[in-house]
């Protein structure tokens, strides 16, 4: 795996933004936590190590994103758990959540689990109400949004309205967001605007269009 994919890029409340997810889960994902009986539950994203700062690298960003994939096509997180070492034993390699081969043997063993392991009934990992159908094309939407080199995870693309579409990739700008049709960074869109400058002057000076500028605002509000 290229090194770059391991550098801590991103705080836990930053990687959650990017993924449009709520910090407390990404926190839970990445550091585990305790619950209401005292049972420990680890984390299960790659992070440098807990607490704040820059813990979070491209690769962990990567995992959140492909296992909340799974989480929107009905997979509680508590049947995920067991679920993933089946893929990282199945695969055999480390970050295998981040590999292009989760796109074909991964999502494979997901579902067949239900099936080879009796202590997986036919509901543990796929809510009966989304069927086989629903999972498969739940998970290969945010897979498609993925591109990989070498193997692992490379870039994420977000989709949004309005042209507002943002890539994260470590060779591009550092890692932070930058809008995938043009290349600016999008807290170089938002500062500006938060300085006090209107909408229409910096659609203007980035050769944006309005729509797109407003749509960030908004969702950066």
């Amino acid at each position: 795996m290229d090194e770059l994919l391991l550098i801590p890029l991103y705080s836990q409340s930053e990687a959650a933004g990017m993924l449009n997810m709520p910090q407390s889960t990404f926190n839970h994902w990445a550091t585990g936590y305790e619950t209401a009986s005292g049972n420990r539950k680890p984390g299960f994203i790659t992070v440098e190590r807990p607490g704040r700062g820059y813990t979070v690298p491209f690769v962990g960003l990567a995992e959140a994103w492909v296992v909340r994939a799974f989480t929107k096509a009905g997979v509680p997180v508590s049947r995920i758990r067991p679920a993933l070492e089946k893929i990282r034993t199945e695969i055999g390699i480390e970050h295998a959540l981040a590999s292009d081969r989760l796109k074909t043997d991964g999502v494979e063993i997901l579902w067949d689990l239900r099936h080879a392991n009796a202590d997986f009934d036919d509901d543990r990992l796929v809510v009966a109400r989304n069927g086989s159908t629903m999972f498969g094309e739940v998970v290969r939407e945010h897979l498609k949004q993925i591109d990989y080199r070498n193997g692992f995870a490379g870039q994420i693309r977000i989709p949004r309205a309005d042209g507002a579409d943002y890539t994260i990739d470590p060779a591009i700008n550092y890692g932070q967001p930058t809008l995938s049709d043009y290349g600016i960074r999008l807290d170089d869109i938002i500062d500006r605007v938060r300085a006090g400058d209107t909408i229409e002057a910096v659609a203007a000076d980035f050769d944006l269009p309005h729509e797109t500028v407003s749509n960030l605002v908004l969702t950066a509000a």
